[in-house]
């Protein structure tokens, strides 16, 4: 019970790299596009519920089996509608599997919140060993303990972390100018107790070396971050031409007649067509 309450807590504090710099949002992809159609505002773009990313036929099944245990006629009816109208299959899907559905988010979330937690492990093992093993002493001792240090440690690391998991060379950057800072820290410390000038002199230099070598770092970060926005400025600038493209292809006369004769067609079919009228 004790190792189930410290696994929450320690999920708890892996929430925090949703806010972290560099950190990025795990976009989940909807449902197929379809064709462009100019009329599609007219009934606007469909919402879709937040399960439909992870729904799979086996998720499906699952789900089915828990309705069949509840209400075996349900989910017989439904299992009819699931052949003739997918669509509106998945929406009764979620009111009548509910409960499954939800169980089934909290065991991925849960799954997600681990993964976190012990890709930043090894993370930890790889650049900073000895704060790892310090952490590994106390896991099964003192449950509690574990927790405040892995917090103390995300708060210190998870910045580099996460920028590591997205772009290799900024996490390298940030972990060496993290380490500078340390250094220059003890260094001053050094210069203040120091009493020698010869020693001093030497921790000057070294700090001089620290200071130069954390400018081109600074300056490395800076190019990163502007890499970065050439990147999205190009996306936008894609975009932009696609969205000209589309207005230059509505613009064209014959495809206006061609399009509201059509839409014209749709909105009018079965109108005209109601056949004799005996009663």
């Amino acid at each position: 019970m004790q190792r189930y309450a410290t696994a929450l807590l320690v999920g708890v504090f892996l929430l925090a790299g949703s806010v972290w710099p560099g950190a990025t949002s795990n976009a989940q992809p909807g449902p197929p596009e379809q064709a462009q159609d100019i009329w599609d505002e007219d009934s606007g773009s469909p919402t879709y519920p937040w399960w439909y990313r992870w729904l799979s036929d086996e998720i499906v099944d699952r789900i089915m089996k828990g309705i069949a245990q509840r209400d075996p006629a349900k989910a017989k009816e439904l299992a009819e509608l699931r052949k003739k109208d997918p669509e509106q299959f998945k929406t009764e899907l979620g009111w009548h599997g509910r409960k499954e559905i939800d169980e089934i988010s909290r065991e991925r979330f849960e799954a997600r919140r681990q993964r976190r937690h012990d890709d930043f492990i090894e993370w930890l093992k790889t650049n900073y060993p000895q704060d790892e093993a310090e952490l590994a002493k106390v896991r099964e001792k003192d449950p509690q303990l574990y927790v405040r240090n892995f917090e103390h440690l995300l708060e210190r690391y998870g910045r580099i972390f996460e920028a590591h998991s997205v772009n290799p060379e900024l996490g390298n950057v940030l972990k060496e100018d993290y380490d500078l800072r340390k250094r220059r820290d003890e260094i001053l410390r050094q210069i203040r107790r120091e009493r020698s000038d010869a020693r001093r002199q030497a921790l000057g230099a070294e700090l001089q070396d620290i200071v130069a070598r954390r400018y081109d770092l600074i300056v490395r970060r800076k190019e990163i971050a502007y890499e970065q926005l050439q990147k999205k400025l190009e996306e936008l600038q894609r975009q932009i031409d696609e969205s000209r493209s589309e207005i230059v292809k509505w613009q064209d006369a014959e495809l206006k007649r061609d399009n509201v004769r059509k839409r014209i067609e749709a909105l009018t079919e079965g109108m005209n067509r109601r056949g004799f009228q005996w009663d």
